[in-house]
């Protein structure tokens, strides 16, 4: 739940840091009555706050559009409410209405909303398992911070007698003469680029590769959480297949779909042992 709250958050997750700053405004947006998220008011909307209040399911993952007479509380008053306003002729819920997805205008009421379901970024499938050459590579946000050991560089080409074609680098710690990596975050004086050598794929792992690359799920719209929130990655990974391109920053608009990122790299860390690895 995002109020209005100053926030100044450092997020430590392997393998990046990301800082977060600034004020918190109404991020989570939603439609009053909409208690199941599917995006409209209906008849089961009522049904679910019934079944939350008397039959034991779990908590409405927004509560503010429960709260469909804006009272501050969820009780039998909601579903009323909401029947009345479909059936009988009532007064739609209260701002942002049932219409139309929209900030919460009771702000300081003990209500929250962490799963806005359908007012958030529509997730989409995109299958680019017909490449001619994948990439992954990494930018700097604020600093840079890859991880010591982990792959840092990634193509696989796909060659014209139909072989796909690795080739993978890792960060490794530098010695005198070495070239460093500019403004590198870490714990170590020199971090450095290690190039493996490239290799043909086997078939199992060209089979794993596009069933992985054939359903990607991908965001066109930046989270929104960036709405409210300044976000300051240390590290930012950027996921190319030909000229169609995505990030694993949350406020890009061109972004993967939540931990598909980290996938993608897991399966890219298990190559490097080779067939049969």
């Amino acid at each position: 739940m995002i109020k209005n709250t100053f926030l100044v958050i450092c997020l430590v997750t392997l393998p990046a840091t990301t800082c977060l700053g600034g004020f918190g405004g109404m991020c989570n947006e939603f439609r009053r009555g909409d208690t199941n998220g599917d995006g409209s008011v209906d008849l089961s909307d009522g049904i679910a706050t019934l079944t939350y209040l008397f039959a034991g399911t779990g908590r409405p993952g927004c509560e503010d559009a429960a709260d469909a007479n804006d009272t501050g509380t969820i009780d039998l008053s909601d579903a009323v409410y909401t029947f009345q306003f479909l059936f009988v002729g009532g007064a739609p819920p209260p701002a942002p209405g049932p219409w139309e997805c929209g900030d919460d205008t009771r702000p300081m009421d003990d209500l929250g909303c962490e799963d806005i379901g359908a007012c958030g970024p529509q997730q989409l499938t995109r299958d680019l398992s017909d490449f001619d050459q994948f990439r992954l590579t990494y930018s700097p946000g604020f600093g840079f911070c890859p991880q010591i050991g982990d792959v840092f560089e990634a193509a696989i080409t796909h060659q014209a007698d139909g072989d796909y074609r690795l080739e993978l680098s890792t960060l490794v710690i530098g010695g005198p003469g070495d070239p460093c990596l500019f403004d590198f975050i870490g714990n170590v004086e020199c971090a450095t680029i290690e190039e493996l050598t490239p290799r043909d794929l086997e078939d199992d792992e060209v089979a794993e590769m596009l069933a992985l690359f054939g359903n990607l799920g991908v965001y066109l719209e930046p989270h929104e959480i960036c709405d409210c929130i300044a976000i300051d990655p240390c590290r930012i990974g950027n996921f190319s297949w030909d000229t169609t391109d995505f990030s694993d920053f949350i406020c890009s608009n061109r972004r993967l779909a939540e931990n598909l990122d980290r996938d993608i790299t897991n399966f890219l860390e298990g190559l490097r042992g080779g067939p049969g690895r």
